[in-house]
């Protein structure tokens, strides 16, 4: 597990990749987190940074024991909570990973939620190294696939595309989705700090669009990391009626934040409004938390009309979306058919 090339003596401007791992009650997984990091193979420095958000179990204690068997290279940022006060979800990890961002130091960053893990001992080297190709300074985002890690030992391929290449936002957008665990990505944020709208929300959809105003993401099919589905965690405990509602909070803040990508947000987020359109009469605040609270906080207007199946603008919406949707799915079924996805 050691690293020559991480230690106590190294100067910021060394670093070349920052990892930025968020945790909160993951006492039973983080240390496979915090070694599958440490384990990486690179000719570069780079730094592990922790963001805590407010655990109550043993997930600090187990991260401060690996700082004192690797002093140097792990650093811990602890948001603390009150006992007995109600939270919201949504905003306290956009906040954790907002606040590791803006202490990162490297050229380049990868976001890891702490109860996922890297497989391949490579990936931050091939990764930066194509960061690093002048043929590819269009790009701003270096991906990967992924696999879904189930408990009983299943491990799921993420994404079903093989071909190495540049994508767009356009194709990424309508088509794709990588979590953001599986990123490696430019660190644009001192130039780029995400606004009101995009801090709340900062979550797998709206890193990758915020990113991706900003150029091309270079993808490569191997399967470096797994994207662990653990059982009651904050996503895979909620059902569809909830996950639908959390994508509407996304959908507002794209077409807000760049209304000319609207016909796009369409697209991507058809099933969620046509599934929110078809359970109407189960939409009410209780049922929509803690998307409903972001949403009428920060007046995110467009999710509060369908939350509310109120906004005059649903239907062309829906009927925008359920063509594009379909013209994409036969876009990328000859994609594929011709080997170019």
């Amino acid at each position: 597990m050691e690293n020559p090339h991480i230690g106590d003596s190294r100067a910021d401007n060394d670093i070349r990749v920052s990892v930025l791992v968020t945790v909160y009650n993951l006492e039973k997984y983080v240390a496979q987190t915090l070694e599958s990091v440490l384990e990486q193979e690179t000719d570069f420095d780079f730094e592990i940074l922790v963001g805590d958000d407010g655990s109550d179990d043993g997930t600090v204690d187990i991260v401060k024991d690996f700082i004192s068997r690797y002093p140097g290279r792990i650093e811990l940022f602890e948001n603390p909570r009150e006992k007995g006060k109600n939270y919201n979800r949504v905003e306290r990890s956009a906040a954790n990973r907002l606040g590791l961002l803006a202490n990162a130091k490297g050229k380049y960053c990868c976001f890891l939620d702490g109860d996922d893990y890297y497989i391949d001992n490579k990936k931050l080297q091939r990764q930066a190294d194509i960061l690093d190709d002048p043929s590819n300074a269009d790009c701003v985002i270096c991906a990967h696939n992924l696999y879904l890690s189930y408990e009983d030992g299943r491990m799921i391929p993420l994404s079903s595309a093989k071909k190495e290449r540049k994508i767009s936002l356009k194709e990424y957008w309508t088509m794709m989705f990588i979590q953001a665990n599986a990123m490696m990505f430019r660190n644009i944020y001192a130039d780029n700090i995400p606004g009101e709208r995009l801090s709340a929300t900062f979550d797998d959809n709206n890193i990758v669009f915020w990113l991706m105003q900003h150029g091309k993401m270079y993808y490569i099919p191997e399967f470096m990391g797994a994207y662990r589905q653990v059982e009651g965690s904050s996503w895979s405990a909620i059902d569809l009626l909830k996950r639908s509602a959390s994508n509407m909070v996304g959908y507002s803040v794209e077409t807000e934040v760049a209304p000319s990508l609207r016909k796009l947000s369409e697209i991507r987020h058809y099933p969620d409004l046509k599934y929110l359109s078809e359970h109407r009469t189960e939409l009410n605040p209780a049922d929509l938390e803690p998307f409903y609270t972001t949403a009428k906080t920060h007046d995110m207007r467009e999710a509060l009309d369908v939350y509310s199946m109120s906004g005059e603008w649903i239907n062309a919406s829906l009927r925008r979306g359920w063509f594009g949707y379909n013209a994409t799915r036969i876009k990328r079924a000859v994609k594929k058919m011709l080997g170019l996805f």
